[in-house]
């Protein structure tokens, strides 16, 4: 969980750093377009470690199959909600894309450079040494 906790408040940060930028752009729509696009990457990079690690650890042979399902479900219900934030006469008109789209790749880039320093600084053993 403190792994989780390093990676989120720093993604957070690069969302509101995303946002104050578009809020000077583009007002109030370019913010929320921003906090949105921010929590999008949050929610979706967010959930899997949260989820995934309790059932990795019950059941390490089923971990591939579960995590290649949940990425499945993940993905389609990011689509839905997609669809669903975007319509025409909905939180569409209210919001900038393109403060939405830079602020989703800003925090998954961070998700992304952080996650790979944990794992890298983790020490795991990725396979054993028959001695």
């Amino acid at each position: 969980m403190r792994t989780f906790l390093r990676i989120v408040l720093p993604v957070a940060g690069v969302t509101a750093i995303v946002a104050l930028v578009a809020g000077l752009l583009d007002g109030r729509d370019g913010v929320l377009g921003a906090l949105l696009g921010g929590a999008v990457v949050i929610l979706f990079l967010g959930s899997t470690p949260v989820i995934l690690t309790p059932l990795v650890r019950r059941s390490a042979a089923a971990s591939l199959p579960v995590a290649l399902g949940f990425l499945a479900s993940k993905s389609i219900a990011v689509l839905v909600a997609l669809a669903l934030l975007f319509d025409v006469g909905g939180v569409a008109d209210s919001i900038d894309f393109t403060a939405f789209g830079m602020a989703a790749i800003a925090a998954a880039l961070a998700w992304t450079t952080l996650q790979v320093v944990a794992y890298r600084n983790d020490r795991v053993p990725t396979y054993d040494l028959d001695y």
